[in-house]
């Protein structure tokens, strides 16, 4: 990857992860509450966004 796009790709990840955890995550607790999406589901795509996150600062030590 090009340095300078490096950068703007750790930034995305970080907007993407905080736009999950601040605006997404709390409506799929509500649609859990409300019985719209099971419970699983939303923790599948929890593990699965944490194994993407965690992949962004593994790339993020190797370019420092």
């Amino acid at each position: 990857m090009a340095k300078t796009a490096q950068p703007i790709a750790l930034d995305s990840r970080a907007e993407l992860r905080d736009w999950y955890l601040g605006r997404l995550r709390p409506r799929l607790e509500d649609a859990v509450i409300a019985g719209t999406v099971e419970r699983g589901a939303v923790e599948e795509l929890d593990s699965q966004l944490s194994d993407f996150f965690d992949t962004a600062a593994d790339v993020d030590e190797e370019a420092a």
